[in-house]
């Protein structure tokens, strides 16, 4: 079949449902996206895959993943689907469907602080958002957000980076934590209490090791994947934990141990090239540098 012909005989509406289930791994997950059955859906990608001459997915007990075709294939639709957006945008009139992003950010940053400004913010804004808050990094390079707020430097083709904020964090612990084992005056004695941390074996950054900063062999008695459950944790009693100060700092249940037991810490965020010329995109970028500009003094303690 020559190029023009398979051109002809390719459905363009089908690219949609491949993206879905490229996206979102099953039929019935993607048909809820679409607002249509998974019969659709498969019947769809089958059609396309026939039009095209090749498998586009396999299907495993996870759901379906892209074969080598269907990623080369993922990456042009995907382009495809950015520039349309980018003409329907152009052409778009006042009352006109309300653009989407998607923000991928640390659970600890996504749930502590920037959920509440991003829901204040983008009412006013005729924006929609996808907030990913997850113990985990997502990225603009692997097609899982729009923006992404990670603790390492991102990287990749075509990636838009900069250092959104330094942040700052202290130990903390609960008053009857400390009337129980006594006051702590220096930082030798930090070796000798209960700890609260990571899960270290699933811990998503070595950024997270600011323990081995106090000593690599501290006593952890309880362990988490989110920095949620372990300012709970210290909130009850159970030992001292690491928390950024924009989390510990106004909790009234928690007390900041040696206040010159400070870690830092920093924010990246990034888009993809071409979707930063999305003015959705671009207006929630600069949004969230801005507010993290204004909010320094509750991010990094100290600062002026």
């Amino acid at each position: 079949m020559s190029d023009e012909a398979q051109l002809l005989a390719t459905n363009w509406n089908d690219l949609k449902f491949f993206l879905a289930v490229a996206r979102h791994g099953r039929l019935s997950h993607a048909a809820r996206v679409l607002d249509t059955s998974h019969v659709t859906v498969g019947n769809r990608v089958r059609a396309l895959e026939s039009a095209l001459a090749a498998q586009l997915f396999v299907q495993t007990g996870q759901g379906f993943e892209l074969t080598h075709a269907g990623d080369r294939l993922f990456r042009h639709a995907e382009s495809l689907e950015r520039n349309l957006r980018l003409g329907l945008e152009v052409l778009g009139t006042p009352g006109a469907t309300r653009s989407r992003v998607r923000i991928g950010v640390t659970e600890g940053l996504g749930d502590n602080y920037l959920s509440r400004r991003i829901a204040q913010w983008m009412p006013e804004q005729r924006i929609e958002i996808d907030f990913i808050s997850l113990p985990k990094s997502t990225t603009v390079a692997s097609r899982e957000a729009d923006i992404s707020i990670t603790l390492e430097q991102p990287t990749g083709e075509f990636v838009i980076r900069r250092l959104l904020t330094d942040y700052t964090l202290g130990i903390y612990a609960s008053q009857e934590y400390l009337a129980r084992h006594g006051p702590i005056r220096e930082r030798r004695e930090l070796v000798e209490h209960a700890w609260i941390g990571y899960i270290e074996s699933m811990m998503f950054t070595d950024e997270l090791k600011y323990h081995y900063e106090i000593s690599p062999s501290l006593n952890f008695v309880f362990q988490s994947t989110t920095i949620g459950a372990q300012r709970e944790a210290a909130a009850a009693g159970v030992g001292l934990s690491i928390l950024p100060d924009y989390m510990g700092r106004d909790d009234p249940r928690l007390v900041r141990v040696l206040a010159d037991a400070q870690f830092v810490r920093h924010y990246w965020i990034s888009t993809n090239r071409d979707l930063h010329r999305f003015a959705a995109v671009n207006r929630t970028w600069h949004f969230i540098i801005e507010r993290c500009r204004a909010d320094r003094s509750l991010l990094y303690a100290g600062a002026q």
